[in-house]
């Protein structure tokens, strides 16, 4: 390799570990497929120190100026399918079934959404009519389940385009839901069960995923990003927990 080509795979390396922190992959995980990805390059310094929020990489060589390069990660959430996808290309690029140039294309490609946003929001409709019904709800508690999500799909549209603190937008959202579950059952014969109403709504919400992979992480031996991700899961679940709260205590309501 030239020097030009170390530079594009410290890129590379750097790119996917990105995209894994991005969608709610393990620390270890990001680490590990980072020094496959740069194991490729033969040189003795391989080194990658990932952070829930960020990752530092560095690859040198008594024979070249060490590289390292430092990557900020501001959003994260759970796509568990863009993880198996970075995983799949760095195996081929690993075992040689991709050029250096081809593994870069595909990684970079990665970084643009799966899904429309469009789809996500008809998807948060049905999620929360389905759990709705999971946990118990008749066909009523469903459908106003549904009307609930659809709102919750409005906010979500509305502050797509805003900068605003993941927590406060939980916050609101979750009060939303309480407030609009309440105003459903006050219609003159509707009648449903507010408990299983909201629970369902607020299912698209809860971090599961990111406190599963804190446990992980935690017991890898990852505490500080075991402990960080922790925190952020249950705040998170708090912050959705007080605006269902205030949701309630407005409209006067409780959950039954």
């Amino acid at each position: 390799m030239v020097d030009t080509e170390y530079k594009q795979l410290v890129d590379l390396a750097a790119m996917a570990g990105k995209i894994m922190l991005e969608n709610g992959a393990e620390i270890y995980r990001v680490e590990d497929t980072i020094r496959y990805i740069l194991s490729v390059s033969g040189l003795e310094t391989k080194q990658a120190f990932v952070l829930s929020t960020g990752l530092m990489i560095s690859l040198g060589d008594p024979a070249i100026d060490a590289i390292t390069v430092i990557r900020r990660v501001e959003n994260r959430g759970t796509h568990l399918n863009a993880i198996s996808k970075v995983n799949e290309i760095s195996r081929d690029f690993y075992m040689g079934k991709l050029s250096l140039d081809e593994a870069y294309v595909q990684i970079k490609g990665l970084q643009a959404n799966q899904y429309p946003s469009w789809l996500k929001d008809i998807a948060m409709i049905f999620v929360s009519a389905f759990f709705t019904g999971m946990f118990g709800g008749n066909a009523v508690d469903m459908v106003i389940a549904g009307g609930v999500g659809f709102l919750l799909a409005v906010w979500t549209w509305l502050t797509r385009g805003i900068r605003m603190h993941g927590m406060i937008r939980d916050f609101i959202g979750s009060f939303l839901v309480s407030v609009s579950a309440a105003g459903f059952l006050r219609i003159p014969g509707v009648a449903g069960h507010l408990n299983l109403i909201i629970i369902g709504a607020i299912m698209v919400m809860v971090p599961g995923a990111a406190i599963t992979n804190a446990i992980r992480d935690t017991l890898h031996g990852d505490y500080s990003a075991g402990g960080a991700k922790i925190l952020e899961a249950f705040v998170k679940a708090a912050m959705i927990a007080l605006g269902v709260y205030c949701g309630l205590f407005m409209m006067g309501g409780r959950l039954v």
